[in-house]
């Protein structure tokens, strides 16, 4: 019968679908776990190298880094061959765009653990005291179990494990905080100081990593939306092929018929308007910020204008989240609408964080890198406007996604030689510890704008 000569042919191709699905994400699958791995070797080797001023271990880590990138590129290739193919169903497209916006932080946080290598080399290690050196091997034995649970949340697709890494990450804040206090701490050298701030931010960055793709992994064990209506349809349409014609009375006979012909039609909903003016008011919050590290002459007004600008983002957040509840099919993946609205609204509250310490520690002078970090800021800030204005259209979202990943770029430069110029003693203690979490705010702000972008580029990527 042609029905069943018809079904046997759809159950054949999905068998074969299945099997080359199945067997492209094993490929995947170790290719990720590999770079898991590599980055929890490379953190154990240059902690070593570092602490034991093993010049041959640390030069090993940072030959190895190459190979790393190498990695990071075959397996984002290989991602992007598959996602060129015309068989790839809903669930594992949503997987592949993960991947894909996993890679870079696993090359990354190879990175970082490059640059605690290269420490070794400066023989750093010879010269910190023992509580510095506890501190250190504490934060490296905390964020190896970090990227071990992140890795096994990965490979399970695992949701159980966020929380428990999520605390070893607030322990390791706390260590970095320490040696951070260490370094600011009287009679230490003030190249020593400095060296040690930039190893306690490369520590608790590896930790942020290790959360972010940990969450990520746990949105790729999330059930999807949409995909059994999407692949009964798409079913529907190849045993209407195989059958050929039939009559109108038959095309309306059955279920799926009529499902197939349901069309439920995402709509804006004024999602586009609220991204908008989140991100406009984000811009203005920068501009506003960047007066004031500039001038110290009204504090207190720069303070409450950017407050405002503070509580505003925060009811326009409260109006995506609520819209989003209320509303069944959304223009876009509901988890990056989600994501984008929180990163949005963290761009203003770690400006905010920055405003109320210069507000409430009434610093004498600026510091020129936080001046810097701030036109860095503002002009990130401006780029994300037109990086959301362009998500409908995407004309110019390419170039706006490759401006602000340099510009973020930039400002890990002007963080490093601001931490310099603190430990120099050419500070006081006391204006370097009031100094040291005014310029971290401001570059979690930076930090936080690339975090927009990464989700507007895994948007992109899921619409074009």
């Amino acid at each position: 019968m042609p029905e069943i000569e018809a079904a046997s042919r759809y159950l054949a191709g999905v068998a074969r679908a299945s099997a080359e699905q199945d067997e492209f994400r094993l490929r995947a699958d170790r290719g990720v776990l590999v770079l898991y791995a590599t980055v929890v070797e490379s953190l154990g080797w240059a902690t070593a190298a570092l602490l034991d001023q093993d010049i041959e271990l640390a030069n090993r880590v940072i030959a190895d880094d190459k190979k790393v990138d190498d990695k990071c590129s075959d397996l984002t290739d290989l991602i992007k061959d598959r996602l060129s193919e015309a068989t790839v169903d809903p669930d594992e497209l949503e997987d592949l765009i993960t991947i894909l916006q996993m890679v870079p932080e696993l090359e990354r946080s190879a990175d970082l653990a490059e640059h605690i290598a290269q420490r070794t080399r400066q023989d750093l290690g010879g010269s910190i005291s023992p509580r510095s050196r506890g501190l250190i091997q504490s934060m490296c034995d905390i964020g190896i179990r970090m990227w071990q649970l992140s890795s096994r949340a990965y490979a399970e697709r695992s949701r159980d494990l966020s929380f428990e890494i999520s605390e070893a990450d607030d322990e390791l804040d706390n260590l970095s905080a320490a040696l951070l206090s260490e370094g600011a701490a009287g009679g230490v050298d003030p190249k020593v100081a400095a060296e040690l701030a930039l190893v306690a931010r490369f520590y608790e960055r590896l930790g942020d990593h290790a959360v972010n793709l940990a969450r990520r992994s746990a949105a790729m064990a999330a059930p999807k939306r949409m995909s059994a209506i999407m692949a009964l349809s798409k079913r529907h349409r190849s045993v209407q092929v195989g059958q050929g014609e039939q009559s109108e009375g038959a095309s309306k006979a059955g279920p799926i018929s009529r499902l197939a012909r349901l069309r439920l039609v995402p709509v804006d909903g004024g999602f586009s308007e609220l991204f908008q003016g989140a991100a406009a008011n984000a811009k203005e919050c920068a501009e506003e910020l960047r007066k004031m590290v500039v001038s110290f002459d009204h504090i207190d007004d720069y303070y409450q204008q950017i407050r405002t600008f503070e509580r505003r983002g925060d009811q326009i957040t409260v109006e995506l989240l609520r819209r989003l509840d209320a509303t069944f099919v959304t223009p876009y993946d509901r988890g990056d609408i989600h994501a984008l609205a929180e990163a949005l609204d963290d761009v203003v509250d770690d400006m905010f964080s920055a405003a109320d310490l210069i507000h409430l520690l009434r610093v004498d002078k600026p510091l020129p890198e936080v001046v810097d970090l701030a036109e860095t800021l503002a002009t990130m800030a401006s780029e994300m406007v037109l990086l959301i204005g362009s998500i409908s259209s995407k004309e110019g979202a390419r170039q706006h996604l490759e401006r602000i990943e340099a510009f973020e770029r930039e400002g890990d430069a002007t963080y490093r030689r601001g931490i310099a110029r603190l430990f120099s003693g050419e500070y006081e203690a006391l204006d370097v510890l009031k100094w040291k979490d005014i310029i971290q705010a401001v570059e979690n702000a930076i930090n936080q704008i690339e975090d927009v972008a990464d989700v507007v580029g895994s948007i992109l990527a899921k619409n074009s």
